[in-house]
Order: C-alpha cells, then structure tokens, then sequence
C-alpha cells in the first residue's frame, strides 16, 4: 500500500498553518516532503504534533510563569511588611534576640541549680528524717523555680535595630513589657 500523499495547499490546510510555514517546516525536518509540491499525510501530522509537543514542553521548563512569578512576589512583599509592623509594634522579635535571651534563662537556671547543695548541705545534714530533708529540698527548688519565672530577663530589642517610638506614639524604646507566668505559645 502506497503512502498517500497531498498537496501543499492541502497540508497546509489541514495543519492550519500557511503554505510558507509548511514550506519552512519541510526545510527544519519538520514535515517530511516525499515528492514535488506533494508531502506525506500521516507523517506531516505526525512531524507537526510532535514538533507542537516539543514547543510546549520546551515552553514549560524553561520559562516562568509570569502571573505566578507576580503574585509570589507581591505576596513576600506583603509578608514583609506585615513582618514589619509586627516589629514595630513589638509583637515580633528577632530570633537571635530571642536566642541570647533564652541562654541568659537558662545561665540563671544553670547557676541556681548548681548552688543548691552548697547552700543547703548544712541545713540537709541538720534534719532529722526523710520527710524534713525532702521538704526543704522542694522548698529550695520551688523558690528558684519562681525567682527564675519573676526574672526580668527580655531579649534585647535595641540592638537589632527595632527601637523606635511606641505604639502610642510617645518615644521610648520599643520594647515590650516583661511578662511572667505560661508562655502560651
């Protein structure tokens, strides 16, 4: 069974392109020609599906989106500022801040932990039972627990550079109250 073949004009067409652009495909190997002025059917579909198919992915890998490129941009930009105002209102602390705050908690922590034998071997070697010894201990230790929830230990707000005027306008330096008791984060 022979080929069938048709026309320029038919090919062109069919594929919804000029006849030139049947032409210039032919030339890129495209579109296969088999004899003058007369190109094969099946083949020229074939060769122009694969070559849309290849444009698309081409089009897909290697250039963006713009639309999405846009909005992720304009996203960040108002997460930014939103970051921003939160800082300025003192609802947002930077993580270093946070950071040495915490290690200066935890030094607090270390130093009175570590004082309690010293501070309280006497008075331990002095009771009399179990219950007297485990009771001062738990006194002792409820009592540093609490000095350390009272302590006033802040991150330092002033040094990342988020001093400024306060929320009610009068200047000051931007820092938050201290609180006490169960974070709720």
């Amino acid at each position: 069974m022979a080929a069938a073949t048709q026309s320029l004009a038919v090919i062109a067409k069919l594929l919804d392109l000029s006849e030139r652009r049947v032409q210039q495909l032919s030339r890129e190997g495209v579109i296969p020609k088999a004899t003058r002025g007369q190109y094969d059917l099946i083949g020229s579909v074939r060769g122009y599906v694969r070559y849309l198919r290849d444009q698309a992915v081409s089009a897909q890998a290697g250039a963006p989106d713009y639309a999405a490129e846009r909005a992720r941009y304009i996203r960040a930009r108002a997460d930014l500022v939103e970051m921003e105002a939160s800082q300025r209102r003192g609802a947002l602390i930077a993580a270093d801040d946070i950071e040495t705050a915490w290690i200066k908690v935890l030094a607090l922590l270390h130093t009175r932990v570590l004082s309690l034998p010293d501070r309280l071997a006497p008075q331990i070697h002095a009771e009399g039972s179990l219950a007297e010894t485990r009771n001062l201990l738990s006194v002792n230790l409820r009592e540093a627990l609490e000095d350390l929830a009272n302590s006033d230990v802040q991150p330092d707000i002033e040094d990342s550079g988020l001093a400024g005027p306060a929320p009610n306008g009068e200047t000051g330096t931007g820092k938050p109250a201290a609180t006490t008791g169960v974070d709720d984060q």
